[in-house]
């Protein structure tokens, strides 16, 4: 009996040690960023400088980094973009990078399973490889950051600081190209009175066919008895484009 307890005492303490939480060195982050028509997820860790010198030395110049700390920081797209003027097709890619004082390539990678970098770098696997120019900061950034500027409804710009660096990438999305293929395909004599206002709208915000934009005013107008006064404020703008 004594021996059974004394094993009922020790498999006791040994569940109560391992229900003991500790904090990340370096805090997980989810970051969803919608670009107009298209959704932009970012997943990463987040390390701190901790009083070291961070870029050319704890990151060395010139290798592969994870970008971020632990495992892949992983980017996902849900349309096709254009990064930095060159075309990457929709899907979820690990961000890589290559940091150097005048250079950073930044790799879109095929893989996300790995911890930190793959094994075995593979060069077909690289999506993507731009090239941007680091800013020097004036004030130093603790935690590294991964977020979003100068969000559009047709672009934005990717932002990873760090230290005393900033790398900026522009992202472009398709949003003018789904909008104009969703009015194509889906606008109708059945669409509502708000869906013929929204496509004339945009068409004369976008400078686009100027007589369509009118023949839909019109139709919205037509087909809404209670249709509000910015619908009337359209159409006087619409025809006097049209002059």
């Amino acid at each position: 009996m004594k021996n059974k307890l004394v094993i009922l005492a020790i498999a006791m303490a040994t569940m109560a040690f391992g229900q003991i939480k500790f904090p990340a060195v370096s805090n997980h982050v989810e970051l969803e960023q919608t670009i107009g028509l298209t959704k932009v997820e970012v997943e990463y860790h987040r390390p701190n400088t901790n009083n070291r010198v961070v870029f050319g030395n704890l990151v060395p110049y010139g290798q592969v980094w994870r970008t971020g700390a632990n495992n892949n920081t992983v980017v996902e797209f849900d349309t096709n973009v254009i990064i930095e003027g060159k075309p990457l097709a929709k899907g979820k890619y690990s961000l890589y990078s290559i940091p150097n004082k005048d250079r950073w390539d930044i790799l879109f990678y095929k893989t996300t399973d790995n911890w930190g970098n793959p094994n075995e770098w593979n060069e077909n696997l690289i999506a993507l490889n731009v090239s941007v120019k680091p800013i020097a900061l004036k004030e130093k950034v603790e935690s590294f950051d991964i977020n979003f500027e100068n969000v559009t409804t047709d672009g934005a710009v990717l932002t990873i600081k760090w230290d005393t660096t900033k790398v900026e990438v522009q992202i472009l999305t398709p949003t003018h190209q789904i909008v104009m293929e969703s009015i194509k395909n889906q606008l109708n004599a059945q669409s509502s009175s708000r869906d013929f206002y929204n496509a004339a709208n945009y068409y004369f915000l976008k400078n686009e066919d100027i007589k369509k934009a009118q023949e839909w005013i019109n139709k919205a107008i037509k087909t809404d008895v209670k249709a509000p006064s910015y619908y009337f404020d359209l159409k006087k703008a619409i025809d006097a484009k049209n002059k």
